[in-house]
């Protein structure tokens, strides 16, 4: 038998355009913004897992310059 772990509650603040996004994305989907933000964290740990802190240069526009973007 699988054991669930039993969610926390976490508030997250963000910028009125990404929060206007995020529920254009929901209603779009069908998901609650709460399941896409999980979804989304989720993604973002196995990415992490996988590939270790590089997945944040390319967000953070690190590097580039050097690669003639």
């Amino acid at each position: 038998m699988e054991l669930k772990e039993k969610p926390s509650r976490l508030t997250v603040y963000l910028p009125e355009t990404a929060r206007t996004e995020l529920l254009r994305i929901s209603e779009d989907t069908g998901l609650s913004q709460s399941q896409l933000v999980v979804l989304a964290t989720h993604s973002l740990i196995a990415n992490h897992k996988a590939k270790g802190n590089a997945i944040f240069s390319e967000l953070l526009g690190i590097g580039s310059k050097s690669h003639g973007n």
